[in-house]
């Protein structure tokens, strides 16, 4: 194993930390290291440019890149994961008092093909019979990875949704992570699930599914060039988390009052560390994954699970 040298851009996690701040180092690999939190600029400059060796990536925008024929190729490593349904603002004047009530409506979010979208589409569909033509969609900006919506009403506006639902012009938002003070002080504003950390957890009990947002994604012809590559980043990612996992003073770096609390409920629902990486352990969530971005026409074709990772890796 010779030394190669890449350049890895890496959101700032609680379980990235000893791998950002040298405490773990990838074997083999001199590394450069990039954190860098604005999502959406580091999937701009990976997906359109390829301006880094090694990225944390959108599940969603990795599929429609891979299948047009770029070259990438991810590994099974997720940073980000999420459950969606505290994001989803109404407008209490539109009419909506469940997900059903969505139908014919004007609907805004950031841009249609996030990874965020992907599973709130996934699972309005196929938890409640929201199909995503019975929407009328309104986005802000230019899709990262171009492609023709199938039977699907888009509508992009050059001004902020988000502004556009406090003018009253959508009955609806989805926000990415982010609820803003000022929708929780508004008395015109509610969340479609206000019981959320309930619907959440038995979502996931029935399901099996904790949202993958983000894989770990290199350039293909790196790996061509060092087969070892992709193991020795998945074993440093995960020597990280376990850092993360085994810290001793858990509420000493989280400002939360409950924060053990929060934790241990957290272990008892998902059986061990949620974020834990590999194949195997989040096959569910995967499948559920390259199923949607199918049947939502992102992909042309429906991906199975391997095929999209690192062939060294397949036994994680």
């Amino acid at each position: 194993m010779g030394n190669c040298h890449i350049t890895l851009a890496l959101g700032e996690y609680d379980r990235t930390i000893a791998l950002l701040s040298g405490q773990v180092t990838p074997l083999g690999v001199d590394l450069t290291l990039l954190p860098m939190s604005d999502a959406w600029d580091r999937h701009q400059r990976m997906i359109r440019n390829e301006e880094f060796d090694v990225a944390e990536l959108s599940l969603s925008s990795y599929l429609m890149a891979r299948e047009r024929g770029q070259g990438l190729i991810a590994l099974p490593i997720f940073p980000y994961r999420m459950f969606r349904h505290q994001f989803m603002l109404v407008r209490k004047n539109a009419g909506i008092s469940s997900p059903t009530d969505l139908k014919g409506k004007r609907v805004g979010t950031p841009m249609y093909q996030t990874t965020t979208m992907l599973w709130v589409r996934g699972m309005l569909q196929h938890e409640y019979g929201v199909r995503p033509e019975d929407i009328e969609w309104v986005t802000e900006r230019e899709e990262l990875v171009a492609f023709v919506p199938n039977g699907v009403s888009i509508t992009v506006e050059s001004q902020p949704v988000e502004e556009l639902f406090a003018q009253g012009k959508l009955d609806a938002i989805i926000v990415i992570e982010e609820v803003e003070e000022r929708w929780l002080n508004d008395p015109e504003v509610t969340r479609l699930f206000p019981n959320f950390p309930e619907v959440e957890s038995d979502y996931y009990r029935r399901t099996g599914i904790y949202p993958i947002m983000h894989i770990v994604a290199a350039k293909s012809e790196l790996v061509s060039q060092f087969p070892w590559l992709p193991r020795s980043l998945y074993d440093a990612f995960a020597q990280s988390l376990a850092y993360s996992d085994q810290m001793e003073h858990f509420p000493r770096v989280v400002n939360l009052a409950w924060a053990n609390a929060y934790f241990e409920a957290e272990r008892k629902i998902f059986g061990g560390n949620p974020y834990a990486y590999g194949i195997k352990r989040n096959r569910i969530s995967l499948e559920a994954a390259v199923a949607y971005s199918f049947e939502q026409g992102l992909t042309g074709h429906k991906f199975s699970v391997d095929e999209i990772f690192a062939p060294t890796l397949l036994d994680t």
